[in-house]
């Protein structure tokens, strides 16, 4: 299993991401089940689809949410049984660039991913425990 971020999904759908095709190489791998199945955190979902909605239009961002609730690759996981570790250790984190989101991502990366990230995001590479894949 591998969790993805929010990076890979973004730089997926949207054609003039310089990351775009490494995301769809990622995401063919994805779908050939190189990792197994991929975790898409509800958390990422949302802010996946917020973004679209605030830099693109709101009927791309239903259009890309739909698309990924119906991905059969994917295990959607809510975030609530993770929010309350993710709170202490964004409270307890004064030097790393993560974000809340960020928090959550790498918590459940170790629980269920054997630390395995799918994103193009820098602020993980020095993040114990997490191993970036592209």
């Amino acid at each position: 299993m591998i969790v993805i971020d929010t990076s890979v999904l973004l730089a997926y759908f949207n054609t003039r991401d310089v990351n775009h095709q490494k995301a769809r190489f990622a995401m063919e791998s994805v779908v050939n089940g190189r990792w197994g199945k991929a975790i898409l955190l509800e958390c990422v979902f949302s802010e996946t689809v917020s973004f679209v909605k605030e830099h693109q239009s709101a009927l791309v961002a239903i259009q890309i949410g739909e698309h990924l609730r119906r991905v059969h690759h994917f295990d959607f996981i809510p975030t609530s049984d993770l929010f309350r570790s993710a709170w202490k250790e964004f409270q307890s984190d004064q030097t790393s660039r993560l974000d809340f989101t960020d928090h959550i991502v790498v918590l459940a990366a170790r629980q269920r991913a054997g630390g395995k990230v799918l994103t193009f995001d820098p602020v993980f590479r020095d993040v114990p425990g997490i191993n970036i894949e592209q």
